[in-house]
């Protein structure tokens, strides 16, 4: 897996660290949750999961799902109701009075690019769909879980976005990507 490392985005540079430290959301030395999150998963449920997921028949489909072509034409065709094109999990396309806006383009082809066996999509050529989007006015990225940013995917976008608006904490695995630092803003 060529690009593996580079899945991982930019380290956290001790300035960096200083930085998230000063966001109102920074407490007892990690980000806190506006809202309450249970996280109830045992380390004793831990094998039972692996063991499911393994397993279980009927988890994929017997054939590729197809996906349907992208029509960049009725897409950017001007209506006064917005456009969305749902391609999965969050990816969400959309055209939004003129501006074109992606949300967390995860199109990549390994779905699970930590996990101890390669888990690919459902559908092939997925990143294929990115050379017929058109310029992308603005990406917005929600978190850096591998399943909501994808290098390959920013690899192919970076070259057509003029914006990206992310969560704090990405834009590191932004630059590392080669995405230009001053296209990129920050939200805590």
């Amino acid at each position: 897996m060529k690009n593996f490392q580079l899945q991982f985005g930019g380290k956290i540079t001790n300035k960096l660290q200083h930085q998230y430290k000063q966001s109102e959301n920074w407490k007892k030395g990690a980000f806190q949750n506006l809202e309450k999150t249970e996280m109830d998963m045992s380390l004793g449920k831990i094998p039972a999961v692996i063991y499911k997921q393994l397993t279980k028949k009927g988890q994929k489909p017997k054939t590729n799902l197809p996906i349907i072509p992208f029509d960049k034409a009725a897409f950017l065709t001007p209506t006064e109701k917005a456009k969305f094109v749902w391609y999965g999990h969050s990816v969400v396309l959309m055209n939004l009075n003129g501006k074109t806006i992606l949300i967390d383009p995860m199109l990549g082809s390994d779905t699970t690019p930590i996990a101890p066996f390669d888990n690919k999509r459902f559908s092939k050529s997925s990143l294929d769909l990115i050379d017929d989007f058109p310029e992308i006015d603005l990406i917005l990225l929600t978190h850096d879980h591998y399943d909501h940013l994808d290098y390959d995917s920013i690899q192919k976008l970076k070259h057509k976005t003029k914006k990206y608006f992310v969560a704090l904490g990405l834009k590191r695995h932004l630059v590392r990507w080669g995405v230009d630092a001053e296209l990129i803003k920050e939200f805590d």
